[in-house]
C-alpha cells in the first residue's frame, strides 16, 4: 500500500511538472504573438506613413525625389514582406512545437492513467485466463461462499482466500477460509 501511495505521489509530481511546462509553453508562445503582433503593426505603421508622406510632398520636390522615394517605398515594401513571412513560418513552428507538446503531454497523461490501471487490468485478465474456484463469486453472499467451500482443494481454498482478502475481505469468509486451509494442510 506504501508503495501504490509513493508512485502516486510521483505520478502527480509528475503530472504537475508537465502541466506547469505546458503552461510555460503556452505562456511563452502568448508572449511570442503578442510581440510579433506588435511588430506587424508597427511595420504596418511605417508603411503608411511613408505613404502619407508621398502624398503629402509637394509636386515639384515629388517630380525630383520620385525615383527615391520609389526605391524606399518598395524597400519599405519589400522588408514588410520579409517581416510577414517571417512571421508566418515562426507561427508555423510554434504551432508544430504545441502541437508537439500536446501530444507530448497526452502520452504522458495516458500512460499515468494506465500505471493505475495495471493492477487491476491484471486481476481482471487473470480472471478471465484461469477458472476461478467458485464461479459468480462477487455476486454470492457469505452464507453461499460457505456452502460451496467443501468442494474445494487446498490450492482452490488459498485462491479463494486471496481474491477474497484482495477484494471484498468479509471477516467471517477469510476465517473460514484459515480454518479449511489449516485443517487441509
Amino acid at each position: 500500500m506504501m508503495d501504490r501511495n509513493a508512485a502516486s505521489s510521483r505520478m502527480d509530481q509528475g503530472a504537475e511538472g508537465a502541466r506547469a511546462e505546458w503552461l510555460s509553453a503556452m505562456q511563452s508562445l502568448a508572449e511570442q504573438i503578442q510581440k510579433q503582433q506588435q511588430n506587424s503593426q508597427q511595420m504596418i505603421q511605417e508603411l503608411m506613413n511613408t505613404y502619407v508622406q508621398l502624398l503629402n510632398t509637394p509636386s515639384s520636390y515629388l517630380s525630383g525625389q520620385a525615383e527615391q522615394q520609389q526605391q524606399t517605398l518598395q524597400q519599405t515594401v519589400q522588408q514588410w514582406m520579409e517581416q510577414a513571412q517571417q512571421q508566418r513560418q515562426t507561427f508555423q513552428q510554434q504551432a508544430q512545437q504545441q502541437q508537439s507538446f500536446q501530444q507530448m503531454t497526452q502520452e504522458v497523461l495516458g500512460s499515468y492513467a494506465q500505471l493505475f490501471n495495471i493492477p487491476l487490468s491484471y486481476a481482471k485478465e487473470g480472471l478471465r485466463d484461469t477458472r476461478f474456484p467458485i464461479e459468480g463469486y462477487d455476486e454470492l453472499t457469505v452464507e453461499e461462499v460457505s456452502a460451496r467451500l467443501d468442494a474445494l482443494s487446498a490450492e482452490e481454498l488459498r485462491e479463494v482466500r486471496d481474491y477474497e482478502e484482495r477484494n471484498k475481505n468479509r471477516e467471517t469468509v477469510l476465517e473460514q477460509l484459515d480454518r479449511r486451509i489449516r485443517g487441509g494442510s
